[in-house]
């Protein structure tokens, strides 16, 4: 009877160790939970020109985007609930931008080539909550991002426009744009995949906007 017990027990030992073992090999393999921006983009096109007067654009209503997709990535049994906190980034792309208009060509990373003549707008211009949570049992969570469109478009009007040379040129990149960014500043568990932790929201435009 006691041989018998002493197998079970060998065997349960043997059982667990085996799982931890697989376990571990799956961490290894297909890696560790991390919580990050599923689309680390998402661009917008204001087209064609915009004649609409000044107080119709002051009257226009700020705009809700649900693009903002928060990912908890990893191979898990138990997706416990997970809280974001979240923070409004445009330092971080400001310098990015700045150090682009000095760099050497072969000084440029992809993101300043992509940035160099684009404007980083902060708080006044949109506006995201401070947290927000993956539910128990759910991998993605849609952080709402309200813009404040009249601002923006009066920006544009009065310090982003292309003109009238620029958009007859055909040699030319139109590649302005105004860029809202994001950032995943913590997370309640887990660890945040850092070269998926900032959101940009772009927004292009064809022509000028008034």
């Amino acid at each position: 009877m006691k041989l018998a017990k002493f197998k079970t027990a060998l065997f349960l030992v043997a059982s667990i160790l085996l799982f931890a073992s697989c376990e571990e090999k799956l961490q290894t393999e297909f890696g560790n939970s991390r919580i990050y921006f599923s689309n680390p983009v998402y661009p917008i096109i204001f087209s064609k020109l915009d004649t609409v007067a000044l107080p119709q654009i002051l009257a226009q209503a700020d705009t809700t985007y649900q693009t903002v997709g928060v990912y908890r990535s990893g191979l898990v049994d138990n997706l416990e609930e997970i809280t974001v906190s979240l923070a409004i980034d445009s330092a971080y792309l400001d310098s990015v931008i700045n150090v682009a208009q000095t760099a050497l060509p072969v000084q440029m990373t992809d993101q300043m080539t992509l940035y160099k003549n684009s404007k980083a707008l902060g708080g006044a211009f949109f506006s995201i909550p401070s947290t927000v949570t993956i539910p128990q049992g759910e991998r993605r969570v849609i952080v709402p991002l309200l813009m404040r469109r009249s601002l923006i478009k009066m920006y544009n009007n009065a310090k982003f426009n292309y003109n009238t040379a620029d958009l007859a040129s055909t040699t030319m990149p139109k590649d302005k744009m105004l860029v809202l960014p994001i950032k995943i500043t913590a997370v309640s568990s887990l660890s945040i995949l850092e070269k998926q932790q900032r959101f940009y929201f772009q927004i292009r435009k064809l022509g000028n906007l008034k």
